[in-house]
């Protein structure tokens, strides 16, 4: 069964699962492009089906309900852990979920109501409706982007367009790739019309078409400067227009564990590890107080630990005030909120989180009222950069906002900002992982719209990444400090963009296509296709692409050639003999149409040239052989003309022809049988009547023709194409066909079929047939019209030398190939005679000696640089890492890290003997070896000497490796109770 049939049987079951389907895979926690835009397609195609009917509320409802579940289910395991029971959250989830099922529904319903009752084009309407809605929907949910059906993953090449329209360009792009899909897939399961007459349905049709096509060819346009604009991270070089840039995450490793959550001292710690991080951020709610006292204590004791000049803490804290709304000051809120402190002051930057998560925290916490500060953070020069490079000022000053977890999912979150940030500082708690890629991908998408760089550090148990880190960003310098056109106009300008777009698009549309149809471009187009100098089946082909009448004549004459009785030769009223039956290998001329189907393909175009050569060819080769009795030559107007005397025979009048209605019912099964019945009676001349235009009509008897010609008829477009190679000068023949005449030259692929279907119905049968006589129950009148012309102007020595060609082609009809073979033995008659020549005289010439080959420079696998950038990785950690072991479980830690080193350096030592080690892995293990030694000599009390020399002895065997040939002296000494060195007596009881 064709899929094209079970749709059309059971259309209601087959769209809502294939929407109930898509929505699964599409709409999860992080919704993907592909899924999305199927599942809108199919919402498209299944919404007119629906809206037309009687009573549509029952499979709308139906429809609804499936598609609030199918986008439940993907989200259903991150909102179960949302609260503390499952109960609410499901109920919360499913509420999201239907009312975001039913704007989507309202817009696809929107879409077909507007077009219906305005005329407008899917194409641009539905667009604009699908990213009004979604835009407004995001101001008014309290989850902001959360809930839309907005993809954020899989439409990277539409990224660049965030800087200029935000998250609603994503939206109108998606809309637009799902019209395009829907339109396809409804064309082919609508099909196509075989009427040609219907000239309003062909214009609606190509105007459908062509609108689809556009949009797609617009869609994938916008693709192109994703191919030209860079979107990977700035260089960390050249420090004159790159601002190197350390940034860090705090995070305690009982921070990713079940266990106490960790305090301020533990954030303390942590953050020395990261000295050679500028910022540091803690997560969301990293550390909490009771009161404002107690926040300005810590504040205090955070500052004190700053060590280093220029280093800044963001610390993100929870707090408790008083509730405003409690006169008595008996009940207290929390607020979550940030603060940016370093070694000279703690008040630098505070922001609090101003939309919360429902029922999660709007019942206990308090809402910030204050939008996104900005603080100009001053970089110094770094002391590896030389002061020449770095250049003048040697502080460069970079702006800094922030913003905490669900305020990301808000689309005008910075809009209040009179400049672009340089980095915006994002910390978060997500309690599942499907949460914290969402909030990060939302995270990236706010950061992409202002032209920034976000750093996100996540504490929760869903965060994204684990453990502290650190990592050197660069920032362009000087920095652009406009803001982007999404964030200076927002939201309101693409509300009314779309507005615009949606009331007033298809106006003007109309309007720009009016237009061209007064212009003159539009006129000189009309002027070359009604040109009455050329009758060929591509100009006719191009006029009926267009969809635009030959011929100024009412649409009840329909779609034939008008011809006046004054384009005739002869009179209409002229005797003409009696109807002959014509055989079965006879040649009756082919009825030709002067409309052509709508869609007109290259083959069918290239088929009409190769076509139109043939002919032009056949014609002119016949004009050599004019002296020939029995030569035939076909006139420019198309009519058949005869040779026997020179004469010019009269072209084919317009004739009536009449056929009779029959009823399919009552045709029994001889209907279907073959109608091809070869006589070896020689050719007749052939009957100026069509034959009829289906078999149904066969076994109805004909009217007289009003003309018919006697003796030989000239060759018709019917007849077999002639190449010009295989005529003689005296010898031109007309063919007899074995099988039936081939149709006249289609113009598409369903054409040909078409005519050979008719061409086959053009024999009548015989008289003995046994069909069922068929009684008629009405006339029709068909009107035959003559071929076109198709003879072109070309000069007198190109006729010259194509007859040459064709005279001197006729000549290989009389050559003998039979019994040649493929390469005769040529006989030159005799032996060449070689006395006196001397053989061997000189010696042969020394060969060059080959040229050196220029060994090829060493390109390294992508999992050789992934391996290198493993191990650096780990060894610029390895000191931190010692120094957390040290401080969790003292000289046993290190002692057990000691191991951990060994196996590393077991594993680096292997990629060196392959000839896979980087000079910058060697220089990042030279360097942890040193800051391994200051370690363990300034911050490390090791009591146990053996720990100090295990891990001396680690240190000393990897350098031995590296630099075997340099001696190091900066090892520890052991600091043993008794000087081993000495001999001591032997103490009492010993001997």
């Amino acid at each position: 069964m064709e899929l094209r049939t079970l749709i059309q049987r059971s259309p209601n079951a087959f769209h809502i699962s294939m929407a109930a389907t898509s929505a699964l895979f599409g709409l999860t926690m992080s919704p993907t492009f592909v899924p999305v835009v199927f599942t809108l397609a199919s919402l498209l195609l299944y919404a007119p089906i629906l809206f037309n009917r009687p009573r549509p509320f029952a499979y709308t409802a139906l429809l609804w309900i499936s598609l609030s579940l199918g986008s439940s289910i993907g989200r259903l395991v991150p909102a179960v852990n949302a609260l503390s029971t499952a109960g609410p959250s499901i109920s919360v989830l499913l509420v999201m979920s239907s009312l975001t099922s039913a704007v989507a529904i309202f817009a696809v319903f929107a879409d077909v109501y507007i077009c219906n009752f305005t005329g407008g084009t899917q194409a641009v309407l539905f667009p604009a409706i699908w990213a009004l809605l979604w835009t407004t929907t995001s101001h008014l949910l309290p989850l902001g982007r959360l809930t839309s059906w907005t993809p954020v993953s899989g439409a990277q090449s539409y990224s660049w367009l965030s800087p200029w329209t935000g998250p609603a360009g994503i939206d109108w792009i998606t809309a637009a790739w799902a019209v395009v899909i829907s339109q396809s897939i409804g064309s082919w399961y609508m099909g196509y019309s075989d009427d040609s007459s219907l000239e309003t349905g062909r214009r609606k049709e190509f105007s459908r078409t062509a609108g689809t096509l556009v949009l797609a060819l617009v869609l994938t346009a916008l693709t192109i400067p994703t191919f030209i604009l860079s979107g990977f991270p700035y260089p960390l070089s050249p420090p004159e227009t790159v601002t190197p840039l350390v940034v860090g995450c705090a995070l305690p490793p009982s921070s990713k564990i079940d266990g106490p959550a960790p305090g301020l001292e533990d954030y303390i710690n942590e953050s020395k590890t990261l000295s050679a991080a500028r910022i540091v951020l803690w997560p969301e709610a990293a550390v909490s107080f009771r009161s404002e006292k107690d926040r300005a204590e810590a504040f205090l004791r955070i500052q004190a630990s700053i060590y280093q000049r220029g280093t800044y803490w963001a610390v993100s804290f929870e707090e408790e005030i008083a509730d405003e709304s409690d006169d008595s000051g008996d009940t207290s809120m929390k607020r979550t909120g940030l603060a940016l402190i370093s070694n000279s002051s703690v008040d630098h930057m505070h922001y609090y989180k101003r939309f919360l998560v429902p029922i999660a925290e709007s019942f206990s916490l308090s809402p910030g009222s204050s939008p996104p500060p900005i603080f100009p953070l001053p970089q110094s020069r770094p002391q590896s950069i030389p002061r020449s490079r770095w250049g003048k000022p040697d502080t460069r000053l970079l702006n800094v906002t922030t913003s905490i977890c669900l305020d990301f999912a808000m689309p005008s979150l910075f809009r209040d900002l009179d400049s672009r940030p340089a980095l915006i500082l994002a910390p978060a708690r997500t309690w599942d992982p499907a949460i914290g890629n969402r909030m990060w991908e939302e995270v990236k998408q706010r950061a992409n719209e202002i032209g920034s760089v976000a750093l996100w550090c996540d504490g929760g148990k869903g965060g994204v990444g684990q453990g502290s880190w650190y990592r050197t960003i660069g920032v362009p310098y000087p920095f652009d400090s406009t803001p982007t056109f999404y964030a200076r106009f927002g939201n309101p300008f693409i509300l009314a963009a779309a507005s615009w777009l949606f009331v007033f698009g298809p106006i003007a549309c109309r309007f720009a296509i009016s237009r061209y149809k007064k212009s003159n471009l539009h006129a000189m187009v009309q002027s070359r296709s009604e040109d009455s100098t050329v009758h060929s089946f591509i100009a006719r082909d191009f006029r009926s692409f267009n969809g635009r009448k030959r011929f100024d004549v009412s649409p009840s004459l329909g779609s034939f050639q008008f011809i006046t009785s004054d384009d005739l030769p002869i009179r209409l009223d002229d005797d003409s003999p009696k109807k002959t039956r014509s055989s079965s290998s006879s040649r009756p001329a082919t009825p030709l149409r002067s409309s052509l189907p709508l869609r007109v393909g290259i083959g069918s175009l290239l088929h009409r040239f190769k076509s139109f050569a043939r002919t032009f060819l056949r014609k002119r080769s016949r004009d050599g052989a004019l002296t020939d009795p029995h030569s035939t030559r076909i006139e420019s107007t198309g009519a058949p003309r005869a040779s026997e005397s020179n004469t010019r025979l009269a072209p084919t009048p317009l004739r009536p022809v009449e056929y009779r209605l029959v009823d399919t019912y009552e045709l029994n099964a001889s209907a279907a049988s073959s109608v091809f019945e070869p006589e070896p009676a020689p050719p007749t001349p052939a009957s100026s009547s069509p034959p009829s235009p289906s078999w149904l009509s066969r076994n109805v008897q004909e009217t007289n023709p009003v003309l018919n010609f006697e003796g030989k008829r000239g060759p018709t477009l019917s007849s077999p194409l002639l190449s010009p190679l295989d005529n003689s000068a005296n010898d031109l023949r007309q063919l007899e066909p074995v099988t039936p005449p081939s149709p006249p030259p289609s113009h598409s692929k369903e054409n040909q079929s078409a005519d050979k279907r008719e061409s086959s119905s053009f024999r009548k049968a015989d008289n003995d047939s046994t069909a069922k006589p068929l009684f008629p129950s009405s006339k029709y009148n068909l009107f035959i019209s003559a071929p076109p012309n198709f003879e072109p102007e070309l000069p007198e020595d190109l006729w010259t030398l194509i007859n040459t060609i064709n005279t001197q082609g006729g000549h290989l009809d009389n050559m003998d190939f039979t019994g040649k073979q493929h390469a005769e033995v040529v006989d030159f008659g005799g032996e060449v005679d070689y006395s006196g020549y001397e053989w061997f005289q000189e010696p042969p010439p020394k060969q060059p000696p080959p040229p050196q080959s220029v060994g090829t420079p060493y390109v390294p696998l992508p999992g050789v640089i992934e391996q290198n950038e493993a191990f650096e990785f780990a060894l610029s950690a390895a000191p931190n890492v010692l120094y957390a072991r040290y401080k969790q479980y003292g000289q046993l830690g290190v002692l057990a890290w000691c191991s951990e080193f060994g196996e590393l350096i077991d594993n680096l030592k292997d990629l060196g003997f392959k000839g896979n080690m980087f000079v910058a892995t060697r220089t990042q293990a030279l360097r942890t070896c040193e800051e391994l030694l200051k370690l363990m000599k300034h911050s490390l009390e090791l009591k146990m000497q053996i720990i100090v020399m295990y891990l001396s002895s680690q240190v000393a065997r990897l350098r031995r490796f590296l630099d075997g040939e340099k001696t190091w002296d900066d090892y520890p000494e052991p600091q043993f109770p008794l000087d081993y060195t000495k001999k001591y007596p032997p103490a009492a009881g010993e001997y």
